[in-house]
């Protein structure tokens, strides 16, 4: 970078943008970050809803302080912004068959072979996943996930339960989730042992980032939408806001979605058109729905429990065509977390509250989201037998609040990490017009939901510190 300090507008306050804005700032640039939600976060904020401190949507941070985001802290020097809460005592659990048992790789080993056979053929599974080579897991980024597990086996229990990470971690169908990405994944969540959750809740992540653009010298201005990017000569100038104002700056980034930049933001007409087709092809990621409750009173120390209850891997797929039919399954799984086993502060005090996720279609009926939402509640149920009788609330977040937070139809986090989508054939940083980036969960980065957009803001940074 040259010894001038530039100017840099940000679009947008999403982790990927509050971070590299963040990083920016503590590199000397003159950073000015445009929100237009009166949160900060995206997809990683938190709200407040009758005492509780309730995010949106349903998390865990798979690599914790030892991530991405914990990166972010060191880059900025500030380790400590993020206090961390590891999903340990009691461990991570599944649900499967009417028992939970601990979320494990022997446990799932032990329900997938039925046979020694299966057994030693899925630990071999697990055991080549953590010792492959980087060369071997790069040439599977192309793979489709479905593909790679044939390569060990056909049986239906393990598809399931590795589909079931993959929809954990990408919330993409097992057949075009990237096999090599899952793997990279997958083992720095084992290797790390540091899965983990924010004291704050989610949003303490994007709040710890915009005290350091705010410490070292940069502004974030929230509730402040952007309607224009300025477009002079090729080259993004500036942005003008939707009161009518304009502020310039040398390098504009954008954390306003792809689509949303490309097509709205500064229109088409600016980009090449083979570049505007790319953009208005790319797949996002999958739909959630998520089940919020707040109780009377604590009923389980879990911090963590995968849902399978019993599902094969046939019924998996039955359930996947039912839900891209717009049908609602008779029985769903899913994620669920206790943010309060975490932080009891989320809560008022004595009370405990419950997440359940799970897939669904975005842009439908709210009666195609309350039946699937019903079904949710059953299952909560079936997993935790006093819910009903200590419940003070429950609620329902949808794809449609998502949009209203996130953009991008609602989707639960970003461009998908399908074969088509990832690695070297990810959206690249730079745009076709000078001066403007895009970073966040759409493009470059590597990693699981709000890791993926830090570590793409990261990779920003690295670019823009070159220049």
């Amino acid at each position: 970078m040259s010894e001038e300090k530039k100017d840099v507008i940000i679009v947008g306050g999403g982790v990927g943008g509050v971070a590299v804005g963040a990083m920016l700032a503590h590199d000397g640039f003159k950073v000015k970050l445009f929100e237009k939600n009166k949160l900060i976060g995206g997809r990683c904020l938190t709200y407040d809803y009758k005492g509780f401190k309730v995010d949106l949507g349903v998390h865990l941070f798979g690599v914790g302080p030892k991530g991405y985001l914990g990166d972010v802290c060191d880059r900025i020097e500030m380790p400590d912004a993020i206090e961390w809460v590891i999903s340990k005592n009691p461990r991570p659990t599944m649900y499967f068959s009417g028992e939970l048992q601990v979320y494990s790789r022997k446990n799932m080993s032990k329900v997938v072979g039925a046979s020694e056979e299966e057994f030693n053929l899925t630990m071999k599974f697990f055991a080549d996943v953590l010792s492959m080579r980087k060369k071997k897991m790069k040439e599977l980024y192309y793979t489709g996930l479905t593909d790679f597990i044939n390569t060990y086996s056909k049986n239906p229990t393990l598809h399931t339960f590795i589909s079931m990470i993959a929809g954990q971690y990408f919330c993409t169908y097992p057949d075009e989730t990237s096999a090599g990405e899952l793997i990279r994944c997958f083992r720095q969540v084992v290797n790390a042992k540091s899965s983990a959750y924010p004291v704050g809740a989610c949003i303490a992540i994007p709040k710890a980032y915009q005290k350091g653009i705010e410490i070292y010298g940069g502004e974030v201005k929230l509730n402040t939408p952007v309607k224009t990017i300025i477009v002079e000569d090729n080259k993004a100038k500036g942005v003008e806001l939707e009161d009518g104002t304009e502020h310039y700056a040398d390098i504009i980034i954008s954390n306003a979605d792809i689509q949303n930049t490309v097509l709205r933001l500064t229109g088409k007409k600016y980009f090449p058109k083979d570049y505007v087709n790319r953009v208005k092809d790319l797949k996002y990621a999958n739909h959630c729905l998520a089940l919020k409750v707040g109780l009377k009173k604590p009923i389980t120390d879990q911090k963590l429990v995968m849902a399978a209850s019993g599902l094969d891997y046939n019924r998996i797929k039955r359930m996947e065509s039912e839900l891209q039919g717009g049908k609602v399954p008779d029985k769903v799984g899913g994620m669920v977390t206790i943010p309060t086993n975490y932080d009891a502060g989320l809560a008022p005090d004595g009370k405990q509250m419950i997440f359940f996720g799970t897939g669904c279609l975005g842009e439908k009926s709210k009666s195609y989201y309350d039946k699937i939402g019903e079904k949710c509640w059953e299952m909560l149920n079936e997993i935790f037998p006093k819910v009903e009788k200590n419940l003070l609330w429950k609620k329902l977040d949808t794809p449609k609040l998502v949009e209203a937070y996130a953009g991008e139809y609602g989707n639960i986090i970003g461009v998908a990490q399908t074969v088509d989508q990832i690695h070297e054939r990810r959206p690249k940083h730079q745009t076709p017009i000078e001066g403007l980036y895009i970073v966040g969960a759409e493009a470059g980065g590597h990693g699981i939901g709000a890791e993926l957009a830090a570590n793409s803001a990261m990779e920003l940074h690295d670019i823009l510190m070159k220049k």
